[in-house]
């Protein structure tokens, strides 16, 4: 053998996996050690295709590498040298197929089919999940997804809510679930709100096996924006405070709307017919608006090309600093203002005018008029403003501030928020808005903030880019538009190379829906073949059909003739 590096052969994890390594090493040749072991563990060293004269030459060039003793610490079989056992103590070389790195992976995967969940330890692995639905079958060139055609029980995927380990440690927030983000689109009649529902009944409803298993509901915001008045309807999300079954423990469900709304989307709501369905005016405290929410209200985007009258709100917030409060910046704002020309006043107006209608001056008392007590575990608050004096972008500016605060409340579990009908407030030529750079900060930082998101929209070309890419789920409900799957294959990890992912959309009956995640576990190979094992799905796809809700179904299509 040449001088160069050694090919050093191991054994890891299971016998038929076999590591080379090529080591550069220093070696003397009366060192060499080639007995062969008697344990189970092989020799470090592999002489295949060497003749002892060529081992020699090159153990009189290189030295010999000296087997460590019986019992030493070793970094994956290299040598040990006296003194720099304790290098090895923190690098983590484990091999993939069993190493700590792969096994928080799949802990941490947001979907799951049956067989993964079989195989990587069933509950005790994920001891809270929530059932998706059912798969039909998997990209053409993709792994054979296994399930057993005999019982459809084996074919559902799963939505992974890592929970705590044991009931008893369901107080520690450290430990709650695995955050995900999701999109999902589709045109109406396809399945898409059914779907979000589907998603949101795994997250709120607890102790109900037919779903999955949930130790502690999760606490959700929904954002919703409408033309508003009386032809309105209600949320789709808010008929989960309607059970379909008596057993069901169905969430809180509050509704928040603009008091100049407020009779009207009463008279909307009205028609769940629940009474765990309220709707309250959303009025925010004084403590609450800090110089953050000012800014936001403000519509403030670029701080250098400000109008005059911004600049003089940017210079109050300044000096106030830390000792800002609502009632010292409206006492600084009425000296102040003076200097301002009539056109730059109209417009201050029109700003404070908007800030104060949603402002509580009578200081209510009610039990969720405060931060703490608008979001709780098992209750999905919604953020309704269906208004015909709400623009899109003003319902931009409080979706930001209710958002920023839902991060911020302290409730003990996790989180989940719903940007409903995303296409009706978010766009594409506003990238740099302030709500699309909340929800950008808030899908980064997702595994921090036990957050997860899910974003809903009928047309995903109108989605900032941005929001796509940083997704790890998307969900596809049947569609035709060639522009919108040419939008989505630009930012999903998805084969698109065969056309095959996007004749199978066309195709989709409602309820079916096309899943990409490329963390998502599946198993490949056959249940009677000794290569079945749990692998990532990686850019191939999923055709599936979503479960029976339980909960009432309020976005059904309305026919002439039912």
């Amino acid at each position: 053998m040449r001088g160069g590096p050694w090919n050093i052969k191991w054994q890891v994890c299971r016998p038929e996996f076999n590591l080379t390594i090529g080591v550069e090493t220093t070696m003397r040749k009366d060192s060499v050690d080639t007995t062969s072991s008697t344990d189970s563990t092989p020799s470090p060293i592999s002489t295949d295709g060497m003749d002892d004269t060529s081992s020699e030459q090159s153990s009189a060039r290189h030295g010999a590498l000296r087997t460590p003793p019986s019992g030493s610490s070793t970094m994956l079989g290299s040598p040990v040298i006296s003194g720099d056992q304790e290098e090895s103590e923190l690098i983590d070389l484990s091999p993939l197929q069993c190493g700590p790195t792969l096994l928080h992976e799949r802990i941490t995967a947001p979907l799951f089919t049956r067989g993964a969940y079989v195989d990587m330890g069933g509950s005790v692995t994920f001891p809270s999940r929530g059932l998706l639905g059912t798969v039909l079958s998997s990209s053409r060139h993709g792994y054979f997804i296994l399930v057993l055609v005999v019982t459809r029980t084996e074919s559902v995927i799963i939505c992974s809510v890592k929970e705590p380990e044991s009931p008893s440690q369901i107080e520690d927030p450290r430990i709650y679930n695995a955050p995900f983000s999701a999109v999902i689109c589709g045109v109406q009649g396809s399945g898409k709100s059914h779907t979000v529902s589907v998603l949101l009944e795994n997250m709120l409803i607890p102790k109900h096996p037919q779903i999955g298993s949930l130790y502690k509901p999760l606490s959700g915001l929904v954002l919703h924006y409408g033309e508003g008045g009386p032809s309105s309807l209600p949320s789709e999300a808010a008929w989960l405070g309607v059970p379909d079954d008596p057993n069901v423990e169905a969430p809180q469900i509050r509704v928040f709307v603009s008091k100049s709304s407020l009779s009207t989307m009463k008279a909307v709501y009205q028609t769940l017919d629940s009474d765990r369905v309220v709707v309250e005016p959303l009025l925010f405290s004084e403590s609450e608006l800090d110089a953050q929410a000012f800014l936001t209200m403000m519509s403030v985007q670029s701080k250098e090309s400000a109008p005059l009258y911004v600049q003089l709100i940017l210079s109050i917030l300044r000096d106030l600093g830390e000792n800002f409060t609502y009632q010292a910046f409206i006492q600084e704002l009425e000296i102040k203002k003076r200097k301002l020309q009539p056109q730059q006043l109209t417009a201050l107006k029109q700003r404070m005018d908007l800030l104060n209608s949603f402002l509580d001056k009578k200081r209510s008392t009610r039990r969720w008029a405060t931060l703490g007590g608008r979001f709780s575990p098992g209750c999905l608050t919604i953020v309704d403003l269906s208004d015909p004096f709400i623009d899109a972008a003003s319902a931009c500016n409080i979706f930001e501030i209710i958002t920023r605060q839902f991060v911020r409340a302290d409730t003990t579990t996790g989180k989940v928020l719903l940007v409903d009908e995303a296409h009706k407030y978010l766009h594409t030529t506003n990238v740099s808005g302030g709500l699309t750079k909340e929800l950008t900060t808030l899908i980064r930082q997702q595994r921090h903030l036990a957050m997860r998101v899910i974003i809903s929209t009928q047309e995903p070309n109108v989605l900032p880019p941005v929001l796509l890419d940083l997704c790890g789920v998307t969900i596809l409900h049947r569609f035709s538009s060639p522009s919108w799957w040419d939008h989505l294959s630009r930012h999903a990890a998805v084969d698109t190379s065969n056309g095959e992912a996007y004749d199978k959309i066309l195709e989709l009956q409602t309820g079916q829906a096309i899943v990409i995640s490329p963390a998502a576990l599946v198993t490949a190979g056959y249940a009677w073949n000794e290569n079945r094992g749990v692998t990532t799905l990686g850019r191939k796809w999923l055709l599936i059909k979503t479960r029976k809700r339980i909960t009432r179904d309020g976005g059904r299509s309305v026919m002439v003739v039912e």
